[in-house]
């Protein structure tokens, strides 16, 4: 991507916690998704109705709409939390994936260099910014108007607390990195981190916090990553695979989605 020589990006480090996030990401879920199929097998309804299932699928994950009808406010913590969430993570892929293309193809310099860099920072934003609007949100419902119907576990706290500074990090990182470019017209597609890069312009040693905050955005990315599977966070995965796979039950006993 561009600006890389503008600050020291340690890459061996970086592949290696990522790539030990990811292994104990999946191995996490892996094993939550093995329960929740041997828990299927045991209680499903002869055949799964997968028109009730794809139903489900739209109604309770894409549009989340239960949540909905229960609190607005909770509606708008889920969904902004969901949507940033996994923009995000699919951009992080999109990534992974481009250091596997060829650097002379069309894609690759599409993508590097060309207008779909430009939309790639656009979305980055655009995502940064909604699961922001939903930790803040979350933040509101647990600890300042303390909703009844919450319990908050010191595991809670951690998780939106290591969230919320993943991304204001992410944000900063962005902030330099553009203090320490020439201005150019391009920028701009980075909206949030251009707005904040005044407050950086100028600064001394901006390339050492650039590194600094790479590595710790890095680090702190790859620790949730592996925590995912034991927080309660699980849920932004879990949840659409048990909503769809109990739909059909639920349907055939007449008691959801009648």
């Amino acid at each position: 991507m561009e600006a890389a020589e503008l600050y020291y990006k340690p890459w061996i480090y970086f592949w290696v916690v990522q790539s030990t996030g990811i292994i104990l990401l999946a191995a996490g879920i892996a094993w939550k998704v093995s329960f929740y199929a041997r828990a299927g097998k045991q209680s499903l309804y002869g055949r799964p109705d997968i028109l009730m299932m794809v139903r489900a699928f739209i109604r309770e994950v894409i549009l989340q709409k239960q949540i909905a009808e229960k609190s607005i406010m909770r509606w708008a913590a889920h969904l902004g939390i969901f949507y940033g969430f996994m923009g995000l993570l699919l951009l992080s892929a999109i990534a992974v994936i481009l250091k596997f293309i060829p650097e002379g193809s069309a894609v690759r310099i599409y993508m590097t260099a060309g207008q779909g860099h430009n939309y790639y920072k656009l979305a980055g934003d655009f995502f940064g910014i909604i699961i922001l609007i939903g930790l803040v949100t979350a933040f509101i419902r647990r600890y300042v108007i303390r909703d009844s119907q919450l319990y908050t576990e010191p595991g809670d706290t951690v998780t939106l607390v290591s969230l919320l500074i993943l991304v204001v990090t992410g944000f900063m990182l962005e902030a330099v990195r553009i203090a320490l470019t020439a201005p150019v017209p391009e920028l701009h597609y980075s909206f949030a981190g251009y707005g904040l890069a005044g407050i950086f312009r100028g600064m001394e040693g901006l390339p050492g916090l650039a590194s600094g905050l790479w590595v710790f955005h890095a680090t702190l990315n790859a620790m949730l990553l592996a925590y995912i599977p034991h927080s309660k966070f699980l849920h932004i995965v879990n949840s659409p695979v048990e909503i769809v796979l109990n739909a059909s039950e639920e349907h055939m006993r007449g008691d959801l989605y009648a």
